[in-house]
């Protein structure tokens, strides 16, 4: 199939739509234009067959009558008066251009034509055709006598030609107007649409420079305003990504480098602890793997390529579950986690290994830095799961409440994580969201919002 610019058409589209509109018109018109003609036709022969009648009955003299003479100024209307013999006694063969059409057509057809003997008195009219003429005609008899009131229509018809020759002219300027409008709304459409498509070429090649451009047509501005945010998205996401590659690639050089050096020194006999050493490099391996595996995880719920195993989750037995994972951990610290389950049942939709991973991804935040206790507490309101997760230790620093769940965000302690990351791609797949805040009394809290959506809508959630 053959490609075609918007502007093209929008351009043919247009003058189509006119071509036929006029069309349509012009035909309509003449249509009624006819109509109207003959109905006149009619209506003029009938009131001059009457009257013409009415002045025979009166003996009244018919050339000076006001009705016959603008009969025959727009209609071109005569008459003709034929006795019972059916001899012409008006008008005068001397003053007569028609007495031809009146003995070859007419007086024949009184005699033998059925429809036109059925009109007589009955006010209707015929037509007949005579020397390449169309004629209309009523027929009346008045006291034995004919009267004949007929019309030569060619002049109707010379109207007619005269009504098409001023159309044609009207038609086409119509025409050129139509297409010089569409020309220049099809350029007003087409434009903007062509810079767009620029824009969204820069875009492809990294060039996010938003040039905020004010359309009239409102889907068109709305499409330059998508495109900017999309832009502006990209932009923050390629920055993202670079800073996420340094921070990986550090943050993997450091355990390689640790496993290269302890690998070279037990190779060339100058470590002398080789055991510890071997220790540091198993340490080190299993760090480097967990951070591999992390990677490779959030990789896969940000892509949505992780499956979900969706099911019907008791909270009070996910929170329970997750302080199960994390308890060893807190009584080797000195750290204790506080818990008071509600008695109501209260279940969420969601993928239950998922959910207790991002637990226990917050309960060991806050378990490296508590100074002595995790407070968990959790709340129904309306058709949410509120679950805040508190410690007692020395909080965020205001500044950087916002980017503690950016990866490999670099915490009070100097070290890199992904944990808070995966907890809020997991929490987000859910169709819930987390926050961070500090404590009035001290410490930092994290709050998770999760829906208590039926399992059999949670497919429009996820």
């Amino acid at each position: 199939m053959k490609r075609k610019s918007i502007k093209n058409r929008i351009f043919t589209s247009q003058i189509i739509i006119v071509v036929i509109s006029l069309l349509a018109i012009a035909l309509m018109f003449q249509l009624c234009l006819r109509i109207y003609i003959r109905r006149e036709t009619k209506s003029q022969l009938i009131k001059v067959g009457s009257l013409v009648e009415e002045s025979i009955k009166s003996n009244e003299t018919l050339e000076r009558n006001r009705v016959l003479e603008e009969g025959e100024l727009y209609l071109n209307i005569k008459y003709a008066i034929i006795d019972e013999d059916r001899s012409i006694i008006y008008p005068k063969r001397e003053d007569s251009r028609d007495l031809h059409v009146l003995e070859s057509r007419i007086l024949p057809s009184i005699n033998s034509n059925r429809w036109i003997r059925n009109s007589i008195n009955r006010n209707k009219v015929f037509y007949f055709n005579s020397d390449r003429k169309k004629y209309g005609a009523v027929l009346y008899n008045v006291d034995n006598k004919y009267l004949f009131i007929y019309s030569d229509l060619n002049k109707v018809r010379k109207a007619n030609i005269m009504v098409n020759i001023i159309l044609i002219p009207v038609i086409l300027i119509t025409l050129i107007v139509t297409a010089i409008v569409s020309n220049k709304v099809s350029k007003k459409i087409s434009k903007p649409i062509y810079e767009l498509s620029q824009n969204a070429k820069k875009i492809g090649e990294r060039d996010y420079t938003k040039k905020k451009v004010y359309y009239e047509d409102i889907e068109i501005d709305n499409l330059s305003n998508t495109m900017n945010e999309m832009a502006y998205k990209l932009e923050n996401y390629d920055i993202t990504m670079k800073t996420f590659m340094q921070n990986a690639s550090h943050e993997l050089r450091t355990p390689l480098m640790s496993v290269q050096g302890y690998a070279e020194g037990i190779k060339y006999g100058v470590v002398e602890d080789e055991e510890k050493a071997i220790d540091i490099i198993i340490e080190e391996s299993k760090r480097l793997a967990n951070l591999v595996e992390d990677l490779l995880y959030l990789t896969k719920i940000d892509s949505n390529k992780e499956e979900m195993k969706v099911e019907s989750i008791n909270v009070d037995e996910l929170i329970k579950s997750s302080i199960e994972r994390v308890n060893g951990i807190g009584m080797r610290n000195n750290r204790i986690i506080r818990y008071n389950p509600i008695l109501e049942v209260v279940e969420v939709t969601g993928d239950e290994e998922k959910l207790t991973r991002a637990l226990i991804n917050v309960l060991g935040n806050c378990l490296r830095y508590a100074n002595k206790y995790i407070d968990i507490k959790f709340e129904k309101k309306n058709e949410n799961i509120i679950i805040i997760i508190a410690d007692d230790g020395i909080g965020f620093k205001e500044e950087k409440i916002d980017n503690i769940f950016e990866r490999f965000y670099k915490g009070e302690g100097g070290n890199y994580g992904l944990g808070l990351a995966i907890t809020k791609s997991i929490i987000e797949r859910h169709g819930g969201n987390i926050m961070a805040f500090n404590n009035m009394q001290g410490g930092a809290s994290f709050k998770i919002d999760l829906m208590m959506t039926p399992i059999e809508k949670y497919d429009r959630i996820i």
